[in-house]
Order: structure tokens, then sequence, then C-alpha cells
């Protein structure tokens, strides 16, 4: 019963960043579209591809970012 409890304890925090992963990917498409919305049909597939691989890599990038300063002892406590 013990194992369960520590994957149910490791599977909280997880499902609360794919919930707040979702709503900012969301809010991501929102500007897209409405970047592209003002374009011509023939850009518009292009834009939106463009502006969706350049949220994913941000999004990465801010997330080995993030990691890094985590290891950082006093920064967690501040």
């Amino acid at each position: 019963m013990m194992l369960f409890d520590h994957i149910v304890a490791a599977l909280i925090p997880l499902g609360q960043v794919i919930i707040i992963d979702l709503v900012l990917a969301g809010d991501n498409a929102i500007v897209v579209g409405m970047a592209a919305a003002g374009l011509p049909r023939r850009m518009r597939a292009k834009v939106i591809l463009i502006g969706l691989m350049a949220a994913t890599a941000m999004r990465i990038l801010f997330a080995l970012v993030a990691r890094q300063l985590l290891v950082i002892i006093g920064l967690t406590l501040a």
C-alpha cells in the first residue's frame, strides 16, 4: 500500500504541470490564430506552423532554464 501512496504523491504534481501546460498551449494557439487571421490564406498555414513551433521551442527552453534555476539552493528558498 505504501508504494501506491508514493505513486499517487508523485502523480499529483505531474497532473498539475500537465494542466498548466494545456492552459498555456491553448493561450498560445489563440495568440497565433489572432496573428495569422489577417494574413492571406496561402501564408496563414505557414505562419501558424512557425508560431506553434516557436511556442514549443520557447516552452522547452524555459523549462530547461527553470530546471537549472531550481538547482540553486538559495534561490529555491527565496
